[in-house]
């Protein structure tokens, strides 16, 4: 996975799926990026991402948990309608395409 850190803002970027399939290797390794750095906030990069499945869902759940400044970007119209119907453009910071 691509990430950045920059100023103390770590950027993730996710994409093709995330899906119940790839969603425990993908936690691990955002959790192995977490560890390696001194961060205050996160931005999750979602221009590529085609898909997202509850256990994705989780994934960003448990990382608005750990990192109260947790923001996604770059959402596609697809991917934000499943945030909209979950209620998670309540709970944080999510800009569309």
């Amino acid at each position: 996975m691509k990430h950045t850190l920059e100023n103390k803002v770590l950027t993730l970027f996710l994409e093709g799926e995330l899906n119940s399939y790839n969603a425990e290797e993908v936690e691990k390794e955002i959790e192995g990026i977490l560890e390696q750095g001194q961060w205050s906030s996160i931005v999750i990069d979602m221009e590529h991402l085609r898909y997202i499945s509850s256990a994705g869902l989780r994934i960003i759940v448990r990382l608005k948990q750990r990192c109260d400044d947790t923001s996604i970007v770059k959402v596609s119209d697809g991917v934000y309608d499943v945030f909209e119907m979950v209620g998670f453009n309540n709970l944080m910071k999510i800009e569309k395409l």
